[in-house]
């Protein structure tokens, strides 16, 4: 997407942002269950079900200024940013109960280590992402404070998995990050804003982002980590046919298990400020978990790359390490995932996604 051109008046830009702190990000117009929360939580209070945003409504130009200054947590989208302390809804509705288990069942093993110790007993907030509900959002909260996230899936037989998780700010769906990626659509990209519909999703092997469509038809897609628009091809779904057949059958957690500790090879870094990388002599070859291992132990850092289809992983990732989880005792090798960071936030990804998915390119100390 192009960066906003003066296309949009005030007005239709403050219409956007007012409507949508009426709407909770983790709801379709076709489904929109209420966001749930564990241990008293602080969720947002009840929205109304429907993610229309209308331009021609009237509107307050102070509230909409008011609304995008405020710093509420950027990655606490379940809060309003007007209203932190609003009560919890009488009881959770509609998170199924497997999903509720691997979240409790992840968090208190994670909480034993001790990047994670701020985790125990922190309160969870679940959120849906996508038609079909087939995959969640949770985010771990301490208070009014965002903290880290799971994103539990289901895999093709039903069953609930740890796609993902991460630690500190900077987690995806950030609703403050929406708003600011929205400002930058032009009439080129939306041929239309008088109705905006807004719906998290998340496919594998690690795309998460929002699908956003107006009432003609229109329609473009954000990155939920970064906020930068993506190509064409996520909106109607071709990169899928670029995909290696194995990406999407990979192993991740969906057993009780218990977390390791956290294996660094390096501090973190950005792939973008060394692209020696990018030289074909730099290739590595990693087609298991040894030599993964092995070769973090010969070159600390190391660069996971997907080509045309980084977007899909939210690469290229620059890999610094791994936690390996010890499963049930009917699966005989660890689980392993690894380590990214990126302005503040540990994300943590299944290796076999990434092994099947692309290629590791080593960076030079």
């Amino acid at each position: 997407m192009k960066k906003n051109s003066g296309h949009y008046s005030v007005g239709m830009i403050a219409a956007v942002l007012i409507g949508l702190s009426a709407v909770c990000p983790f709801a379709s117009i076709q489904a929109a269950p209420l966001a749930t929360q564990d241990h008293n939580a602080n969720p947002s209070p009840p929205y109304e079900a429907s993610s229309l945003v209308s331009p021609a409504e009237p509107t307050n130009q102070n509230q909409a200024e008011k609304q995008e200054q405020t710093e509420a947590a950027p990655v606490s989208p379940y809060l309003s940013p007007d209203n932190s302390s609003a009560s919890p809804p009488a009881q959770e509705q509609g998170v199924p109960t497997d999903v509720k288990r691997v979240s409790s069942d992840t968090v208190q093993s994670l909480s034993a280590q001790s990047p994670f110790a701020q985790w125990k007993d922190a309160e969870l907030s679940y959120h849906p992402l996508g038609p079909g509900t087939h995959s969640w959002l949770v985010q771990v909260n301490r208070g009014d404070e965002y903290i880290g996230y799971l994103i539990i899936g289901a895999d093709h037989n039903g069953a609930y998995q740890l796609n993902e998780y991460g630690n500190g700010p900077g987690g995806p769906y950030s609703m403050n990050l929406l708003r600011q990626s929205l400002k930058s659509l032009t009439e080129t990209e939306l041929s239309s804003i008088d109705k905006l519909q807004i719906t998290p999703m998340y496919e594998e092997p690690l795309l998460a982002y929002w699908r956003v469509r107006s009432s003609t038809g229109s329609e473009a897609c954000i990155d939920a980590f970064t906020g930068d628009p993506l190509p064409a091809e996520v909106a109607n779904g071709s990169w899928k046919n670029k995909l290696h057949s194995s990406t999407n059958s990979s192993s991740a957690l969906s057993l009780k298990a218990g977390a390791q500790a956290i294996t660094l090879s390096a501090e973190p870094f950005d792939p973008y400020d060394d692209l020696s990388w990018l030289l074909p002599q730099q290739k590595l070859s990693i087609h298991n978990v040894n030599q993964f291992t092995n070769t973090l132990n010969e070159s600390s850092r190391i660069v996971f790359s997907a080509t045309s289809i980084n977007f899909a992983f939210g690469g290229p990732l620059a890999i610094n390490g791994y936690q390996s989880w010890n499963p049930s005792p009917d699966l005989s090798h660890p689980i392993m995932y690894a380590a990214t960071c990126r302005t503040g936030l540990s994300r943590f990804v299944p290796l076999d996604r990434l092994l099947s998915g692309g290629e590791f390119y080593r960076i030079h100390p």
